[in-house]
């Protein structure tokens, strides 16, 4: 056996030591690591921080001995290594629902919308979310297809129905994965809702704009039938006349249009599909109330980083399908 050094033989040099025969140059047999001494700072700080509802400073605070900048740059140095961790997803078996959502913020003046997804199965009550995207530009179709298409091939042949906002080409992606398409009653009601409170009361047709409302919910929520017949049929005659606003009638004449994927929970009683994305709302409530009291959402690297570990640590979120029979 020869050392790299001059390939002579090795003697023994002392109980830890070993010597060249040639050079006579002398190394250890069980060297030390060179270098200071890693401090690495553990998950539970992570959690505590993103969980626990305390600043950093809080944290240094308690620990005593660690200023605000050095467990901060502890902090920093941890969270990179655990987002940079691969994730290993526990998914139930058979047929999945998918929910997406976007939440809008911006940097610089230029618009960035950090993207969303979770999917539930169609028999139980959790929500699983995914590691969020952040894409800069407005939200679009074309963005949506670049965030489904980061969902491994094995979830995505497996999920039956897809539950978002009527956003623009929703409708063609759903169609062309096979998706049975639900759309969000809530954002439906909240544009109803424009007109209805505050100084818009004021504006001209209150009344008709109250009936058009209450005859949306019932078209929402009525089974197919001949109750269900007349409202649909008062609908499109309020559609082709007076509205009360222009606002109120194009939203009307959306909701005409879209309505089988309004009513797609009822359509697919089968597959558990929520009529609402507020699960996403949820989460993004959090993430946002996260981002208030830790200002860590400074620029997009930063929030994409505490948004994905948060997601990490609380991964789920309770989300019922409603039941077509109620």
């Amino acid at each position: 056996m020869g050392y790299p050094c001059c390939a002579s033989k090795i003697r023994r040099f002392g109980k830890r030591r070993r010597q060249c025969a040639q050079c006579n140059k002398t190394w250890s047999i069980r060297p030390k690591r060179r270098g200071r001494p890693k401090r690495r700072t553990s998950r539970a700080v992570i959690e505590r921080a993103l969980l626990s509802r305390y600043t950093l400073r809080q944290l240094a605070e308690q620990r005593g001995m660690l200023s605000a900048p050095t467990l901060r740059y502890r902090f920093r140095a941890a969270l990179l290594k655990f987002v940079a961790q691969p994730r290993r997803l526990h998914l139930p078996g058979g047929p999945l629902i998918l929910l997406a959502d976007g939440m809008r913020f911006q940097f610089a003046g230029r618009p960035w919308v950090l993207y969303l997804t979770a999917v539930k199965s169609c028999s139980g009550k959790t929500a699983l979310f995914f590691d969020p995207l952040l894409i800069i530009g407005r939200e679009g179709a074309w963005r949506w297809e670049r965030v489904f298409a980061v969902i491994p091939k094995d979830i995505l042949c497996r999920i039956r129905g897809l539950v978002v906002d009527n956003l623009n080409g929703m409708r063609k992606i759903a169609k062309r994965q096979d998706w049975v398409l639900q759309l969000c009653h809530f954002h439906l009601i909240h544009k109803l809702q424009f007109h209805r409170r505050g100084r818009y009361r004021r504006l001209k047709g209150g009344k008709i704009r109250e009936e058009i409302y209450g005859l949306v919910r019932k078209a929402l929520e009525l089974p197919d039938g001949a109750e269900f017949n007349k409202t649909l049929g008062d609908l499109q005659r309020r559609a082709a006349g007076d509205c009360g606003t222009a606002r109120m009638q194009a939203v009307l004449r959306e909701f005409l249009v879209c309505l089988e994927h309004y009513r797609a929970y009822r359509a697919h009683p089968d597959i558990g599909l929520p009529t609402t994305t507020n699960v996403m709302e949820s989460m993004g409530g959090v993430i946002r109330d996260l981002f208030r009291r830790s200002r860590s959402a400074s620029n997009p690297n930063s929030l994409l980083r505490w948004a994905t570990a948060f997601i990490r640590l609380h991964p789920q979120l309770v989300c019922n399908g409603r039941n077509s029979t109620d």
